[in-house]
């Protein structure tokens, strides 16, 4: 996985300060990264860039991709599915246009039906106060802006009894929250639960809705 951040342009001047011209400055700042998505299989993704239009859907953010290749969003304990074809992603139950969108906090199943290629995601680094929703049960999320995050600090809400769910090989890897801690659950060992960039991950909260926010700037 390859990340690059490039500073944009300063876009935006405005204002005098008294007697003396004074520009303020607004610093947009986009960049790419790379998730590999293995061939003719899923592979678990998440965009943490926002598109220029600001939608962030689906066609926006994901292009190129071969001809029956799927995203599969995870909500309210199913999945939503969309197609590509000719170029398009479809809705898949109706076979309309996709109005799915692929937002910085959500993560999503990229089934690739092509050979194993980087998938290359666009856009601006989110910054300010960000938040991710944790449903009850399970959710599909990732990271708010593209780093590595560690979630036993950077204000993730861990509860005791949550767990972390990643994919990889065609399999998952669970780890669970107690004491404060989390925990390999065939081992009782500490574990590191740090998703990475371009990664989605599941997580199961066993209580109430909870919000992640977190504050980012570039500096």
């Amino acid at each position: 996985m390859r990340t690059k951040l490039v500073l944009g342009a300063a876009i935006l001047a405005a204002g005098l300060a008294t007697s003396m011209a004074q520009n303020v400055y607004s610093l947009n700042v986009v960049g790419y990264y790379n998730v590999t998505a293995v061939g003719t299989g899923f592979t678990l993704m998440a965009n943490q860039l926002t598109t220029a239009s600001g939608t962030n859907g689906l066609n926006e953010v994901l292009t190129g991709a071969a001809d029956g290749s799927q995203v599969l969003k995870f909500a309210n304990n199913a999945y939503h599915e969309d197609v590509s074809a000719s170029g398009q992603w479809l809705d898949a139950s109706t076979g309309n246009a996709t109005t799915t969108t692929l937002s910085p906090g959500e993560g999503f199943f990229f089934y690739n039906a092509g050979a194993t290629a980087p998938v290359t995601f666009v856009g601006q680094v989110p910054q300010g106060a960000l938040s991710v929703k944790l449903q009850p049960n399970f959710s599909l999320i990732g990271n708010p802006y593209p780093a590595v995050l560690d979630l036993s600090s950077n204000s993730f809400p861990q509860v005791d009894g949550m767990q972390y769910e990643s994919f990889a090989n065609n399999a998952y890897s669970v780890d669970v929250s107690a004491s404060g801690a989390w925990l390999d659950p065939s081992t009782g060992n500490p574990a590191t639960v740090a998703p990475g960039v371009g990664q989605g991950y599941f997580i199961y909260n066993p209580g109430a809705l909870s919000t992640w926010t977190i504050n980012f700037t570039v500096q």
